[in-house]
């Protein structure tokens, strides 16, 4: 496929433009808040990167092909959703402006695209439950959620990207031969984010360009996410909405779970913090790459468990319990996570602490011990007195 091509070659492509414009365009992510843990300052241009790759490889494909309505609708509010994140990565517009425009996006979607949540598989074992007049808003209640959700995980290298690659891929190799729209637009994706991952991680050969992503970013993955997710569990033969639920786990766990704090706490859901699954990581693991390779690990487990259960017979509805007792314990887990490090670092502390014996007190040669003030001084006193006093 040209269009995949295409994809790649213009993401770099923007990338070298725009590196060097984004301390004058202001698109720059400056260290020193608590949660930041990069050192230097890092353009955000990622998702406008990515963005252009899809964009001009899709117009390549409206032009070859039949205009598909349904892309490019999806494709306007893909624009709304990058126009604003690049906003905000600028002039930092604040939350109440991005769920607009998360909201305005969704509807589009699924008003206009036609993404629409109708049926959510056999949750209970009484049969698929249907949505009837809730479809509309529980379908953008979706995506608005998952466009939050991967907005709120981007928080170290490669993470965001790589969920998305992982979910995405997934999908794609269990989509029907007639699924349409997506078996062109699921390629083209992975195909922006596989640069986009290479300048972020600065891997070697990109190592001079690193990017973030930018608000802007994590908002147009998320949304491509659910897009993709929402077609393919209503294509006939696709996957079934509890193995998506498995796909987006982790961004979806992690959302819960700190948004439940927050709310316990009196703060606002949409306020920043730094615990999150992968602070949570890096502080126990002391590496933000042992963090990122733990949470890639988890969720390529949860993207084969439906797999499995499906070799195994496990049922729809019991494959539905299973991940809501997962959700359950991954959310006490991260709630008592913080604790168990803090009894680990303080029984850690105990063990390699050894008092001072009497003659390394006396030589003052232990570095856990010290002598007091007081003898400091009577020694500097004796010491300006003259010989004999």
């Amino acid at each position: 496929m040209m269009e995949l091509g295409v994809a790649t070659v213009m993401t770099a492509g923007t990338v070298y433009f725009l590196h060097p414009l984004a301390a004058r365009l202001g698109l720059i992510d400056h260290p020193g808040d608590r949660r930041k843990i990069h050192l230097n300052s890092v353009a955000t241009i990622g998702g406008l990167a990515i963005f252009v790759g899809l964009f001009l490889a899709a117009l390549l494909h409206l032009v070859q092909n039949q205009p598909s309505a349904d892309l490019a609708y999806g494709l306007f509010g893909a624009i709304i959703l990058v126009l604003v994140g690049a906003l905000d990565d600028r002039f930092n517009l604040g939350y109440k402006v991005r769920l607009f425009a998360q909201a305005g996006a969704a509807l589009i979607l699924v008003l206009g695209a036609g993404v629409q949540l109708r049926v959510l598989g056999d949750l209970f074992g009484f049969g698929p439950v249907g949505l009837g007049w809730l479809t509309v808003p529980i379908s953008v209640f979706a995506v608005v959620g998952l466009i939050n959700a991967f907005n709120m995980i981007d928080g170290i290298d490669g993470l965001a990207g790589s969920l998305a690659l992982i979910a995405l891929i997934s999908v794609l190799l269990e989509l029907p031969g007639h699924a349409g729209t997506m078996l062109f637009l699921i390629p083209v994706i992975v195909a922006t984010l596989l640069p986009y991952l290479a300048f972020n991680l600065e891997l070697p050969g990109f190592k001079r360009h690193k990017i973030f992503l930018g608000d802007a970013g994590s908002m147009l993955l998320g949304y491509l996410v659910v897009w993709a997710l929402i077609n393919a569990t209503q294509t006939p033969s696709g996957i079934s909405p509890v193995a998506a639920l498995w796909l987006v786990a982790i961004p979806l766990m992690d959302t819960f779970a700190v948004m439940g704090r927050r709310l316990r706490k009196g703060r606002s859901p949409f306020t920043a913090d730094h615990h999150h699954l992968h602070h949570l990581l890096i502080r126990i693991s002391g590496s933000p790459r042992k963090a990122l390779a733990i949470i890639l690990v988890l969720a390529l487990g949860f993207a084969i468990t439906p797999q499995i259960a499906r070799l195994i017979g496990l049922s729809e509805s019991a494959l539905f319990y299973l991940a809501l007792a997962t959700f359950l314990c991954y959310i006490v887990l991260q709630s008592r996570l913080p604790c168990f490090h803090r009894r680990l670092r303080r029984t850690l502390a105990r063990r390699q602490y050894q008092p001072p014996s009497s003659e390394s007190r006396h030589l003052n040669l232990h570095s856990g011990w010290r002598r007091p003030t007081w003898c400091l001084v009577l020694q500097d006193v004796k010491s300006a007195l003259p010989a004999g006093t």
